[in-house]
């Protein structure tokens, strides 16, 4: 098997001078999943391909590749591999993925060391064709920065008060919850969990002098420090 895979980076490297005229090929981070540390390429491609690779970078250095599966590769029989840094896919039976725009692939890598959840880059793609030519490929803007938030703010009114408990409240019991924005800002006890804790927690906080909300906590802006199932989608969660 590694034999083959080697083949066929050969094959890849060796096209990527001859790439085609035609609207290029999107390779993109999807869905980060920090919990599991894994995360989603997406391609957008108008014609098939058979044949793919690309480069992972992470901001700080440290993670290391762990394996690639799922999404149109997999449902196409691809073999897909990984070294390090690098995520390699082809047919040898030349069996092309059609166009459209999915998941290609979904990356696992190991952030046992990580203090918080890196930045990630795709970096130098290559993809052929069935016929062994190199196609034209951009790739997305790299991803990973999370966005700074208040830990507690739960309105995301810039300060934490009473009224972020009653806003906890709200998420939690309100049928049907409304989506929330910055479920990180609601973990206010930064167990992972959003729940009656979390309320309970910043009450205690605000009127018996308990423990403030773990970092980046109540008053300073920051990302979260640590890697949960939770996230923070708001577009400006620290006014």
């Amino acid at each position: 098997m590694k034999k083959l895979l080697l083949t066929a980076m050969i094959l890849l490297l060796l096209t990527a001078d001859r790439a085609s005229a035609q609207d290029p090929i999107l390779l993109e981070i999807g869905f980060v999943d920090a919990s599991q540390s894994t995360f989603e390429v997406v391609m957008t491609n108008s014609l098939p391909i058979a044949g793919f690779q690309f480069d992972v970078t992470f901001d700080p250095p440290g993670p290391v590749l762990l394996s690639a599966s799922g999404g149109s590769a997999e449902a196409a029989g691809y073999d897909v591999a990984t070294g390090p840094v690098t995520v390699l896919g082809f047919s040898f039976s030349l069996t092309e993925i059609p166009p459209g725009s999915e998941v290609l692939t979904v990356v696992a890598f190991d952030c046992s060391t990580c203090q918080t959840m890196p930045q990630i880059c795709l970096e130098n793609p290559v993809i052929s064709d069935v016929n062994a030519n190199s196609m034209a490929v951009e790739v997305g803007p790299c991803t990973g920065q999370f966005p700074e938030f208040r830990r507690g703010d739960c309105n995301l009114d810039g300060s934490v008060n009473l009224g972020d408990a009653i806003c906890f409240l709200n998420v939690l019991f309100i049928f049907p919850p409304p989506p929330w924005p910055c479920k990180d800002s609601t973990d206010s006890n930064d167990d992972g969990d959003a729940n009656i804790a979390d309320a309970v927690f910043l009450l205690t906080y605000l009127f018996v002098g308990g423990l403030p909300p773990p970092p980046p906590g109540p008053t300073v802006c920051g990302v979260d420090p640590t890697l949960d199932g939770l996230d923070c989608m708001a577009p400006n969660p620290c006014p």
